[in-house]
């Protein structure tokens, strides 16, 4: 049986969130792909979104949840 992922779409792995701003026309971009269910998003996969405004994709490389150095 596989987790449904939170609000975050983080399942344990690395936590993603389930929409960011568009950098183009600053519209909501919802995410488009969800996590492996057995682990979650890790550093490397990628996160794919689509804003709802002005169509653009983004697709974003995940990195690690610790980057305070």
């Amino acid at each position: 049986m596989a987790i449904p992922p939170n609000a975050h779409g983080d399942i344990g792995g690395v936590e993603v969130p389930a929409e960011i701003i568009c950098v183009d026309c600053g519209g909501r971009c919802g995410l488009l792909n969800l996590p492996e269910p057995d682990w979650g998003f890790q550093p490397g996969d990628v996160a794919t979104y689509r804003c709802a405004d002005c169509g653009d994709r983004w697709d974003l490389i995940v990195s690690d949840a610790d980057t305070s150095g």
